[in-house]
């Protein structure tokens, strides 16, 4: 078994598909590992929906992504005994227990594998043929109308979440998490129910904020200037009223009220509609005059002992409508803490949404990532190049000689110098990750270009795999594509690393030192491309008419800040206070060794720190030094791009500012 990893829904994808052997079928299982004490609850077999011959995993890969799986779900009776076993649950119990599995069906809903039952007056409407508004309560969250509407009915649809539902959702989650610390094992049923509303509700809000391109709407918390009718008083004079009994459903009218604000706030040719399925509730907007969007709950029952299929009909337009199969194993890790697909070779692929040991951070929830651990057979050995084991480019340093050996035995890896353009290569590379598998044209037309030298790079390197004119992603591809699409300047170094020719620049560069530059001659032709990347991967930076000088220098704060100093005044011979930006900033790649991107960050840290002071002046561009530029790394909207930054404009120091002078004094 691997250690858990973090992976998106896409780059799990691959080894999923390694999963579905000759048979084309996978055990689904999930566990919470509270409440089911480690154990597995089984939820039936994914079957592969394929008639074709080729199973490899980049074919079988891209047909789970476009649902071409079906869903076979074990009985109800049946799984209600194996989930009312594993919690230890009293056959009184058994009830409650069904209610629990009534989630699978929510789940089932959310994720687009069954629709929600409306009212038929409400479906005679659907599609909606003007602007409409749909307030959402928490039962629409929680039971998947609410993403039902933003799937099929926006943009018409516009949705509104009242604060109140958010508020209900984020209790239950309070609950959970008391249940929970709590460890007494007395509440097991009620902490998988718990968990399954609060971590699902959680997650339909921030896939619906996140993820797609639905607008979502907060509305304000409103107060009902009746609450205080509601409070507890003890004054004789309201006894006799009988109104201070606090009210049950006050939380639905707050909701009804944020609808109801909102049809008086519209004209009257715009549509309110509430999203609910809560009969109560329902009824209580229609005596307001809000018109219920009403929908009935599905049950474990209309799921279980059922065959669902990831390929299903858009309602309204009857275009194809599919479900990635990686979206349900998301959903379903996230109900019940950990879902589990594996075959009959005893392998297995395991998500993880919670657990101990495992952290969180928003970036998380923002790219959905969840900790992901590949199960691997006993006797056969790691899967290549579709596993999630291996998830950083091996160790290589500068002086070893050379990149890591990436060819078979006896082979010698090629360190010739390429010729490509850098920012096409970077594009390439996340285009082969989004879609796993591209021709020789399909790169091409990426490329706009030849693709034999930017071919031959990435698989010196192994940063992806090309076979019979296809080219296929692979650990490094991802890992590549996610480190350039998040400025992770380090993890681009180290994977570029990865192909001889890079390894070999970089290792002339190591045998200078501060101050010498580079000879030229062993790069030839490949000049340009190397040069670029190595002042992307901040290992060297060019000086016109100078040359390439190494910049291997990193030094802290309060060393830099030293170093700054001096350089400055070094440079202002004149005592005038002010020095050019760009005579600075090359200062410091000759004589220091320090590159332009690491002075302008350890500048903006020594400044806040209050080690020195900075200021500018001037606001004339010099365009006799528009060519004193270093290449950057940027993302624009996940696009990576490699921007040149023009060293003698202000504004790559300071952003925002035009000033072309500095002035750096001592801290007082």
């Amino acid at each position: 078994m691997s250690t858990p990893s973090l992976l998106t829904p896409t780059q799990a994808a691959p080894s999923i598909a390694g999963l579905f052997g000759s048979d084309g079928t996978c055990c689904l299982s999930v566990s919470e590992e509270r409440a089911f004490g480690g154990e597995w609850l089984p939820l039936g077999r994914i079957r592969l929906a394929h008639t074709g011959t080729d199973r490899s995993p980049p074919t079988v890969s891209k047909l789970l992504q476009r649902g071409a799986y079906e869903w076979e779900v074990p009985c109800h009776d049946a799984s209600v005994a194996t989930a009312s076993s594993l919690l230890a649950a009293h056959p009184q119990d058994r009830r409650r227990v069904g209610r629990a599995l009534d989630e699978v069906a929510s789940i089932a809903v959310r994720v687009g594998l069954l629709h929600p039952r409306f009212d038929s007056m409400a479906i005679e409407q659907m599609p909606f043929r003007r602007s409409t508004t749909v307030v959402a309560d928490t039962s629409g969250i929680l039971q998947g109308a609410l993403d039902f509407v933003a799937r099929f009915l926006h943009p018409a649809a516009r949705v509104k979440v009242p604060a109140i539902a958010q508020m209900e959702v984020a209790n239950l989650a309070d609950r959970f998490l008391q249940i929970r610390r709590a460890d007494s094992g007395k509440r097991r049923i009620r902490e998988l129910m718990e968990h399954l509303t609060s971590q699902g509700g959680q997650r339909a809000l921030l896939r619906l904020e996140l993820q797609a391109d639905t607008e979502i709407e907060r509305t304000y918390l409103l107060g009902d200037p009746l609450r205080s009718a509601f409070e507890r008083d003890s004054s004789s004079d309201v006894q006799g009223l009988n109104i201070s009994a606090p009210i049950r459903s006050y939380a639905d009218r707050l909701i009804l009220e944020a609808a109801r604000h909102h049809q008086a706030q519209s004209g009257p040719a715009h549509v309110v509609r509430l999203l609910t399925g809560d009969q109560g509730l329902a009824r209580m907007a229609l005596s307001e005059g809000v018109r219920p969007l009403y929908f009935t709950t599905t049950t474990a029952g209309g799921v279980f002992g059922e065959t669902l299929s990831g390929l299903t009909f858009h309602p309204f337009s009857g275009h194809c409508h599919y479900v990635s199969l990686t979206a349900l194993v998301w959903e379903l890790a996230t109900g019940f803490g950990t879902a589990r697909l594996s075959n009959s070779d005893s392998a297995g692929f395991q998500v993880s949404a919670i657990g101990e040991g495992l952290s969180w951070a928003p970036y998380h929830a923002d790219q959905d990532l969840l900790w992901c651990t590949q199960i691997l057979p006993l006797s056969k050995p790691p899967p290549a190049g579709n596993g999630v084991k291996q998830l950083h480019a091996p160790e290589h340093h500068p002086g070893s000689g050379g990149g890591p050996s990436t060819q078979s035995a006896g082979s010698t890896p090629s360190t010739s110098f390429l010729r490509f353009n850098v920012q096409r290569m970077f594009r390439v590379v996340c285009a082969i990750d989004d879609n796993q598998e591209m021709t020789t044209q399909q790169a091409e037309d990426v490329i706009q270009a030849k693709s034999a030298e930017y071919r031959r790079f990435l698989q010196s390197g192994r940063i992806a795999d090309v076979t019979r004119g296809t080219w296929v992603a692979n650990d490094r591809t991802r890992h590549l594509s996610a480190a350039l699409r998040n400025e992770r300047v380090d993890e681009v170094r180290d994977l570029l690393l990865c192909t001889p020719s890079f390894a070999a620049f970089v290792e002339h560069l190591g045998e200078l030192s501060v101050g010498q530059t580079l000879d030229l001659e062993p790069v030839g032709r490949g000049l340009t491309t190397y040069a670029t990347m190595g002042e992307i991967a901040m290992v060297c930076a060019s000086v016109p008419g100078r040359g390439i000088f190494p910049t291997p220098e990193c030094p802290e704060p309060e060393a830099f800040a030293d170093i700054a100093l001096r350089r400055f005044l070094a440079l202002d011979t004149q005592s005038l206070g002010l020095v050019a930006t760009g005579e600075w900033l090359e200062s410091l790649v000759m004589d220091e060794g320090i590159h332009p991107e690491v002075a302008r960050r350890l500048l903006d840290q020594a400044s806040e720190t209050g080690l020195i002071r900075r200021s500018t002046e001037g606001s004339t561009p010099q365009l006799r030094f528009n060519d004193r530029i270093v290449h950057v790394l940027r993302s624009d909207s996940g696009t990576p791009i490699v921007e040149r930054a023009f060293l003698y404009r202000g504004d790559y120091l300071i952003p925002g500012k035009a000033s072309v002078s500095l002035r750096i004094e001592a801290a007082s």
